[in-house]
């Protein structure tokens, strides 16, 4: 048994390691993501089997579809990659220990570098797509505001395009010191190859680091954006309706939609950034890093499940009995009895939030008549 491979086995050969953190990591890997499966089949389901005529509405259905299809098969795909790297990883130094060869480590050490590679790389895909999907609704809702969706494109791609540089420089570094004998390049080693060779893969997990940071800021800003958005949509009818305001559930309804609209990514990433800084395996075995990946492609299926199955900000619109929410700054929309009678109404957005759709109301004599002009639908 070599040297270098002998210390890394000392080092590495604790039940903590081998055992106890694999089965926690995995066991919550799968528990969310069998909840995503179950989340996945009722988005697909009432996406796709309602709404199939070919028209507009049918066409952003469809993109909709599409990105939800493609988030469930890079979560998979990352679930796959994860198990096979997390179960090969402790069978490897197991069996290392068990026989006393390092020929097991040595043969993982030739698949380790594309299964990290891949460990680091489909987080960023999915959080690309979940990206977009988080942007398009916030765009629609402000109402198709250029200088709102430019600054969250531009943040969006400057950090993803941070976290592939970091990718690539973990690839590289992982693999030079793979090549050295050393499988565990973020903890170093003595020779000074595998020394530098640790240090540009700690560089890399820096730059990755970051990357999850500034993905965090863009989540939680387009959180706040599309919450704030629909809060002031409350806020008109809770000016305009007394019933709602009497029910008292303006601010459980705002709770809801800022849960929906994305606070799930940003709360896993800063407990997965937390546990990483401050915890090792051997005081806290369990990884919320699978979890904080998955939860970049639950966040989007959320809101949309959400939205369809009506538990929305489109639940106030049942309880006032009236069909879309109209709102003016100030309110000079009076509802009786579940009828609207509009005053002095020249152009004003209505906004229907279940369905992301968009139309301008405009006055004709003394009754306002609407022209639905769909922008999106979810």
């Amino acid at each position: 048994m070599s040297s270098l491979i002998g210390d890394e086995l000392s080092h590495f050969s604790s039940i903590q390691r081998i055992i106890v953190s694999p089965i926690a990591t995995l066991s919550a890997m799968y528990f969310v993501y069998g909840l995503y499966i179950l989340l996945f089949g009722t988005a697909f389901h009432l996406m796709y089997s309602r709404h199939r005529r070919q028209d507009d509405e049918w066409l952003n259905r469809k993109m909709y579809l599409s990105l939800t299809v493609v988030l469930f098969v890079l979560s998979t795909a990352f679930v796959v990659d994860y198990t096979i790297g997390a179960l090969e990883e402790s069978s490897a130094f197991f069996t290392a220990v068990k026989i006393l060869d390092d020929q097991p480590l040595v043969d993982y050490s030739h698949r380790k570098t594309t299964l990290t590679a891949l460990y680091f790389l489909i987080p960023i895909l999915l959080n690309v797509t979940a990206e977009y999907m988080l942007i398009h609704r916030c765009y629609v809702i402000w109402g198709s505001r250029k200088r709102l969706a430019i600054p969250l494109l531009v943040a969006s791609v400057l950090g993803n395009i941070l976290g592939v540089i970091g990718v690539i420089i973990m690839t590289v570094g992982g693999s030079a010191a793979a090549e050295s004998g050393w499988l565990r390049p973020e903890d170093g080693g003595n020779d000074s190859n595998i020394a530098s060779d640790s240090a540009l893969w700690r560089f890399g997990n820096k730059i990755y680091v970051a990357y999850v940071s500034i993905s965090l800021a863009v989540n939680s800003v387009l959180t706040l954006l599309t919450a704030g958005r629909i809060w002031w949509i409350h806020r008109q009818i809770y000016t305009c309706d007394r019933d709602i305001r009497a029910n008292g559930k303006l601010i459980d309804s705002v709770s809801r939609i800022i849960l929906e609209s994305g606070l799930l990514y940003p709360t896993m990433s800063i407990i997965a950034l937390t546990t990483y800084s401050v915890t090792t395996v051997d005081t806290f075995p369990l990884d919320f890093t699978p979890v904080m990946n998955l939860s970049a492609a639950i966040a989007p299926t959320l809101i949309i499940v959400r939205a369809k199955l009506g538990k929305n900000v489109e639940s106030l619109q049942t309880q006032a009995q009236v069909s879309d929410i109209c709102f003016t700054c100030p309110c000079r929309t009076t509802l009786r009895e579940g009828t609207t009678t509009t005053r002095s109404i020249s152009q004003e957005q209505v906004y229907s939030i279940g369905h992301l759709s968009m139309a301008s109301i405009t006055e004709t004599g003394t009754e306002a008549e609407q022209q639905a002009k769909e922008a999106s639908a979810v």
